[in-house]
C-alpha cells in the first residue's frame, strides 16, 4: 500500500492480473479463495465492514443532487449494484462474507411506489448467487422521513438475527445493532456511520456525541455480562488514530477518548471497558482504507471486546484482519488507491473506501485467543500515498485525453493561465481546468493569472460535466 510496507511485497505487483489473496502476510499470498486456509472449519466466519459509496433507488426523489434523475438513471444503478456485488463474490467461497456491514444504502422515500435501494439490493444479491442473507435496515421508524439521513447502514447476515435496535445519533445515521445467533452463540455486532469530516475539530463535537451513544449501549451489554462478545463496525469518519494525528486540535476525540478504541491486544486478554482497533493487527505503514489530500485514511474499522478473546462464545482469530484490496478492480493499477464511484460515463468505479474484513469463529473450550502480531503503536502522522511509479510513467495532457478510459489516469502538463475564474490552462493545443483539494496547492492554484507559466501533475476528473486535472497535493506543482 505504501513504499516501504511488508504488505507490498505480500501483495505482488499492482500490475498483475490476478486477484491477490487476501489474508495476512504470514500466510501465502498464492491461490485466489480469499477466505480458504488450511484447516478451516464450518465454525470460522468472515465479518466484513464496507462503505459502498451510495446506492440509490431510481425513485426520483433524493436528498443529494448527485442522485436526482439527470445525473442517476438505470445505467447507474445496474453497475452500481454490479460493483457491490462483484466485490463481495469476490471473497470467500463465491457466496460472500457470512456478516456484511454496509453503509450508504438510500433511505427508502417512496415504499409503496418503487422498490428501494435495499430491495433493489437484496434482490441483486441472490441473482449473484450471494448468502442467502437476513438484513436488518438502519431506519427508526418514529422519525419521519424528512427528519431521517439521506443513507443509513444496512446488515446482512447468513446467520439468523435474534434482535435488532437503532439508536439516534447527532447529525449522522442511526447505529445499527444486530444481536446474531451463531450456533447458540450470540454476538452483538454495531453497524456505524458517524458524521463526517473526520479532520474537522469543529465536527468531532458531534462524533463525540455519536460515540457516546454507541458507548452507553455497550457499556449497558458489558454491566450485564462483561464477557459479552462485541464487534463494532463501518465508517467512523475518524482514523484510529485520531487523537494522535490531531493533537493540536483535538483535546478529545470521539473514537480514542469516548469509544475507548486503542491498541494494545494483551488488554483483551482479561475483562476491560477498552475496546482492541483491528487496525493495529497491521503495521503502521500498511494501514489505509481510503485516500484523502495524498494521504491513507483509516476510516473504515473493526474494533473488539474482551469476550471474543474468551474461551466461550464467540473468537476472533488472531491476525487474520485486512484490507480488501482486488488489483485491477476496486484500486487503481499503479498508486493502489481506491477505485472511487463516478456517475459520469453511466457510473464507473466502484467505491471511495476500501473494505475491511477478519475471520472469526465459535470459541474453543479451555483455549482462549492468543495475541497475535500486536502493533501497538499510534503515529501522529498518516502514511502518504506512493505515486513514485503512476508519476514516472505519467504521460503529456493533450487533446486526446480527455476520455472514459482515462478517468483517475495521472497526466503531466505544461502552459500558460487562460482563466483564472475557473482555472483553466492552455497547453499542448488544448484547454483543461486545474483544482486541488490540497491548500497549499490550492493556493499556488487560485493566486495564478493570465498568462502565468504552471506546470506539474494531476489526475484526469470532472466536475459538473467539466473535464479538469486535480493536482493532489502541493509537490505536484512545478516552480513558478
Amino acid at each position: 500500500m505504501k513504499t516501504t510496507s511488508s504488505f507490498n511485497k505480500c501483495r505482488k505487483s499492482f500490475l498483475a492480473p490476478l486477484l491477490i489473496a487476501l489474508v495476512p502476510c504470514s500466510v501465502s499470498c498464492q491461490g485466489t479463495a480469499l477466505d480458504k486456509k488450511e484447516g478451516k472449519t464450518s465454525h470460522e466466519f468472515t465479518i466484513l465492514a464496507y462503505n459502498v459509496q451510495n446506492l440509490f433507488d431510481l425513485d426520483g426523489i433524493s436528498k443529494y443532487n448527485d442522485f436526482k434523475p439527470e445525473h442517476y438513471g438505470t445505467s447507474q444503478l445496474k453497475r452500481k449494484l454490479k460493483s457491490i456485488t462483484d466485490t463481495l463474490s469476490k471473497i470467500g467461497d463465491g457466496t460472500g462474507p457470512e456478516i456484511v456491514l454496509l453503509q450508504e444504502i438510500e433511505l427508502d422515500r417512496s415504499p409503496k411506489e418503487h422498490l428501494s435501494a435495499t430491495e433493489l439490493l437484496k434482490k441483486a444479491l441472490g441473482e449473484k448467487g450471494l448468502g442467502p442473507y437476513n438484513l436488518a435496515k438502519g431506519r427508526i421508524e418514529s422519525i419521519s422521513l424528512n427528519q431521517s439521513p439521506a443513507i443509513v447502514c444496512v446488515t446482512l447476515s447468513k446467520f439468523p438475527i435474534k434482535e435488532t435496535r437503532n439508536h439516534w445519533t447527532e447529525r449522522a445515521r442511526p447505529i445499527l445493532e444486530t444481536h446474531l445467533d451463531i450456533e447458540g452463540q450470540t454476538l452483538v455486532v454495531f453497524n456505524n456511520h458517524w458524521k463526517s469530516g473526520a479532520s474537522s475539530a469543529d465536527t468531532e463535537p458531534i462524533r463525540i456525541q455519536n460515540a457516546s451513544v454507541l458507548r452507553k449501549r455497550i457499556d449497558e451489554l458489558l454491566k450485564a455480562n462483561p464477557a459479552t462478545d462485541i464487534v463494532v463496525g463501518g465508517d467512523l469518519n475518524s482514523h484510529y488514530n485520531q487523537k494522535q494525528v490531531f493533537k493540536g486540535i483535538m483535546p478529545k476525540t470521539a473514537v480514542n477518548d469516548v469509544l475507548k478504541s486503542q491498541g494494545n491486544e494483551p488488554l483483551l486478554q482479561s475483562p476491560t471497558q477498552k475496546l482492541y482497533n483491528l487496525w493495529h493487527e497491521l503495521p503502521p505503514a500498511d494501514r489505509g482504507s481510503e485516500v484523502w489530500k495524498g494521504e491513507w485514511g483509516t476510516l473504515m474499522h473493526l474494533v473488539l471486546s474482551h469476550g471474543l478473546y474468551d474461551d466461550h462464545g464467540i473468537q476472533y482469530r488472531t491476525d487474520s484482519f485486512r484490507v480488501a484490496i482486488l488489483d485491477d478492480f476496486n484500486v487503481l493499477t499503479g498508486s493502489g488507491i481506491p477505485n472511487r464511484w463516478y456517475n459520469d460515463f453511466g457510473g464507473i468505479g466502484i467505491s471511495d473506501h476500501l473494505p475491511v474484513l477478519a475471520t472469526f469463529a465459535t470459541a474453543r473450550k479451555g483455549k482462549r485467543v492468543e495475541v497475535g502480531a500486536n502493533h501497538a503503536e499510534s503515529p501522529a502522522v498518516l502514511p502518504n500515498v506512493d505515486y513514485t511509479k503512476v508519476i514516472d510513467q505519467a504521460k503529456p495532457f493533450d487533446a486526446n485525453a480527455n476520455a472514459s478510459k482515462n478517468f483517475r489516469k495521472i497526466f503531466s502538463f505544461e502552459g500558460q493561465v487562460f482563466l483564472n475564474k475557473p482555472l483553466t490552462l492552455k497547453t499542448k493545443g488544448t484547454q483543461i481546468r486545474l483544482w486541488s483539494f490540497d491548500p497549499k496547492a490550492q493556493a499556488i492554484l487560485l493566486a495564478a493569472q493570465p498568462g502565468d507559466s504552471l506546470n506539474g501533475y494531476g489526475y484526469l476528473s470532472r466536475y459538473k460535466g467539466e473535464w479538469q486535472l486535480v493536482v493532489e497535493k502541493r509537490d505536484w506543482l512545478g516552480k513558478r
